[in-house]
């Protein structure tokens, strides 16, 4: 990853050496701060800009544009870092498109939306409204997705990580042309862009035309330092919806950091635990014991946090959570076998290095790099990994601290599930 600024303005562009790829990418994104009085008008306004612009004044008109770039595929979304909502837009052609070509139609969808009077147009909004409607109480249809997003609002309680990106269905009623118009303005006026190019180097210096469009200094994203989780005693969370497989997760605090040994020490100690077919989860209470249909460990990005989520059974919740539990002092206690860190290193070694085939790999580790404030690239990250020891997933593994017990039940789940 190449930065192409000296000095820190508003717009900040990256280039990624997308040579050997048949296409170009394009990310661009505004960086705010998660807070519930926002979020869902962000989360609608990415609904919104998806309409129509003045350039292509309906999605008819912008999937006839994106056609004649060879076939662009193109996109407005909310995505969660962290503890930052990041409104995207991405962008990507064939290397026949002429990079000024692909930059205006982007230019387009951020910066000329289509408006009267000062708001966006009310049958937009009203339409737009009712498909984020929609599509909020569908959420919690994928109970494995729903129960990753309840555990984590439950662990971060008390942080900005803990406000959904996707926004609130009973916030919308609050928003109208004008009040989502003036937030557009907020954002386009003092919030801090990032731009990612993924492409050839040629064509890099393009980008900096971007500049002009973002002068001044951001306001937006640096409102709130970032906030520690606060310490907390374990809390049990359980609800019922209807369905057959219950979802249990715990959330551990390691207080690992981005970009430092500890966060490679925390990658290699979820490798072990239960990132892999051959961890310790899988491997005792799945194969051995049977008290589960699926289990994995994974990161919370940019944080320390890890979690642990399983389907089970019900009326086995409480054991699997004793079990996960004692899985998790076994890495604590006993010396980690130098074969299996060797095998959990390289597994994440090969897993990282697949970054490099892919543009969307490249820009989204990128992204992670820079919100985490480093920019040191993927050679540095992957060597931090390689020097890991057993002592270092020994000390990570005591360091980490139960903070929530989550249990999403069916309705008619035995009542003394997880007691």
């Amino acid at each position: 990853m190449n930065s192409l600024e000296r000095k820190m303005p508003r717009c900040r562009i990256y280039w990624l050496d997308g040579e050997k790829f048949k296409t170009n990418l394009f990310v661009l994104f505004f960086e705010l701060p998660l807070k519930r009085e926002t979020a869902t008008q962000t989360a609608l306004l990415a609904e919104v800009l998806k309409e129509g612009c003045k350039v292509y004044p309906d999605a008819r008109a912008i999937a006839m544009a994106a056609e004649e770039l060879y076939g662009a595929l193109w996109d407005i979304s909310i995505v969660k870092k962290g503890d930052k909502q990041l409104l995207l837009f991405s962008l990507e052609t064939a290397k026949a498109v002429e990079v000024e070509d692909a930059m205006a139609f982007l230019k387009a969808l951020f910066a000329e939306p289509l408006t009267k009077d000062d708001a966006f147009l009310e049958d937009v909004v009203k339409r737009r409204k009712e498909i984020l409607a929609k599509r909020l109480a569908s959420l919690k249809d994928d109970k494995r997705g729903y129960a990753q997003k309840r555990c984590l609002e439950e662990a971060a309680k008390g942080t900005p990580m803990e406000i959904s990106a996707d926004g609130y269905a009973e916030d919308l009623d609050q928003i109208d042309g004008k009040t989502l118009y003036k937030h557009y303005r907020n954002i386009f006026g003092q919030g801090t862009v990032k731009v990612f190019f993924c492409g050839d180097e040629g064509e890099k210096r393009k980008l900096t035309a971007f500049r002009k469009i973002f002068r001044g200094e951001a306001s937006l994203a640096d409102l709130e330092d970032r906030k520690a989780l606060p310490k907390q005693e374990p809390v049990f969370i359980k609800e019922n919806t209807p369905m057959e497989q219950a979802r249990l997760l715990l959330a551990f605090d390691t207080k690992a950091e981005w970009g430092k040994r500890s966060y490679a020490a925390m990658l290699v100690l979820n490798q072990l635990f239960g990132g892999d077919p051959d961890s310790l989860l899988f491997q005792n209470l799945r194969e051995r014991d049977g008290l589960c249909y699926d289990i994995k460990s994974y990161i919370y990005p940019l944080t320390g946090l890890l979690f642990v989520q399983t389907g089970i059974k019900a009326e086995n919740a409480k054991e699997a959570a004793v079990g996960i539990l004692k899985a998790l002092e076994e890495l604590e206690e006993d010396s980690v076998d130098e074969k299996k860190l060797e095998q959990a290193k390289n597994g994440l070694l090969r897993q990282y290095n697949t970054i490099a085939d892919q543009p969307w790999g490249m820009v989204d580790f990128s992204v992670e790099q820079v919100l985490a404030e480093g920019e040191r690239g993927l050679n540095p990250f992957l060597r931090q990994i390689q020097c890991v020891t057993a002592e270092d997933v020994i000390r990570m593994a005591s360091r980490a601290k139960l903070r929530t017990i989550y249990l999403l039940s069916g309705k008619e789940a035995d009542k003394n599930a997880g007691k």
